[in-house]
């Protein structure tokens, strides 16, 4: 059955089951539904419904908030709660009908728990003028991606060396994929489409390009992240193409199926990717981890050190500056790291003339003897 077929019969089951009128507004979030997984690559109309795994249903989140962003003009204030609420809802309900009504997509329960709780949380109702704490990863969890995605290759020996040199080429990409993100704070949408002709090498960053209206803006890398692309990049050899090395993807694909061609990924496959570092670093039992997570690193840590709100609002290419308010928030660790400076064994308020305070705390003394 195709994804479209399943979403019809979902329909049909929500008239039966609850009312034409429930069916009839829930449709409307199947309908995001089916373009979020059409942007992914995923043709609803011609994809088998076992094609819906967990890394591509729990994308939808951050898909639906940027599609919203976007039609609310860049201010999250204009974003309807309720009408988010009930997209999720519909497509929440759609994934609990799949899996245990009609039992047409195979999950586990693990994965159904985490599929769960992950809409959950985006259905709760919050201010858009904070970034939710669980949006936002620690230090430590940054870290331990970067150890999972740096990890060298743990091959049989009797590997082939074509498939030796395709794993190899995996690994170099995605620890150019990490850090790029890491150090531009760049979307995920953005990435995707850059290609070699967008990079700037005399400043060590890339032009993003956009469709027809909307400008192009500048993004930098870091010194590691601009060498993590170059090495991936050369170690591609990419001059054995036939198309102008100018136009050839940053980020490619690398499974069987591309062989020697040089296709530009999709964002799903980006989400996969995290999804999988994300499993083997054991950071998807803490914390759901998605490529939006380190755009949303980069901004905080950005405004930490700047302190300037306009510069950070350049730096991620929004429209309004109501949209980067949210990073306005004071970080937790800067918080603590600020009350150990002034109140900590090595800070505090020191006061050389006043002599310790004797507190009697006799019975006596607080009137309660006998």
């Amino acid at each position: 059955m195709t994804i479209d077929e399943a979403i019809e019969a979902y329909l049909d089951h929500l008239k039966a089951a609850r009312s034409f009128g429930t069916a009839r507004t829930y449709a409307t979030g199947l309908r995001h539904l089916r373009r979020y997984l059409a942007s992914c690559g995923v043709p609803p109309e011609s994809t088998e419904v076992n094609a819906l795994t967990l890394p591509i249903a729990t994308g939808f989140v951050t898909w639906l908030y940027d599609y919203l962003l976007d039609e609310a003009g860049g201010d999250p204030q204009k974003i309807s709660e309720s009408t988010k609420g009930t997209y999720f809802a519909a497509v929440i309900g759609f994934f609990e009908y799949l899996i245990i009504e009609a039992q047409l997509l195979p999950m586990t329960m693990n994965e159904y728990d985490t599929l769960r709780k992950v809409f959950a949380r985006a259905a709760k109702r919050q201010r858009r003028d904070i970034l939710p704490p669980e949006k936002l990863p620690t230090r430590e969890i940054i870290e331990a991606l970067l150890r999972e995605a740096y990890k060298p290759l743990d091959l049989p020996p009797d590997t082939p060396p074509s498939e030796r040199r395709r794993q190899e080429l995996i690994r170099l990409r995605n620890i150019a994929i990490i850090e790029a993100l890491l150090s531009s704070g760049m979307r995920v949408g953005e990435l995707v489409r850059l290609e070699r002709g967008h990079l700037l090498h005399h400043v060590k960053g890339a032009v993003v390009k956009y469709a027809k209206g909307k400008k192009e803006r500048e993004v930098l890398f870091s010194d590691r992240a601009w060498h993590a692309i170059q090495t991936y990049l050369r170690a591609r050899q990419d001059t054995a193409q036939a198309r102008p090395l100018a136009s050839l993807p940053v980020f490619a694909r690398h499974d069987r199926r591309a062989g020697s061609r040089i296709l530009p990924l999709t964002t799903r496959s980006v989400q996969n990717i995290f999804f999988e570092l994300a499993s083997r670093s054991g950071i998807l039992e803490m914390f759901h981890l998605t490529p939006h997570t380190l755009r949303h690193f980069f901004a905080t840590e950005f405004l930490s050190e700047t302190g300037d709100l306009a510069l950070t609002q350049y730096a991620l290419g929004h429209s309004s500056p109501t949209t980067t308010r949210i990073y306005a928030q004071t970080k937790r660790e800067d918080y603590r790291r600020a009350h150990r400076h002034v109140f900590g064994s090595r800070g505090g308020i020191k006061i050389e003339t006043m002599e310790p305070v004797e507190v009697d705390v006799s019975d006596e003394a607080s009137g309660h003897g006998e």
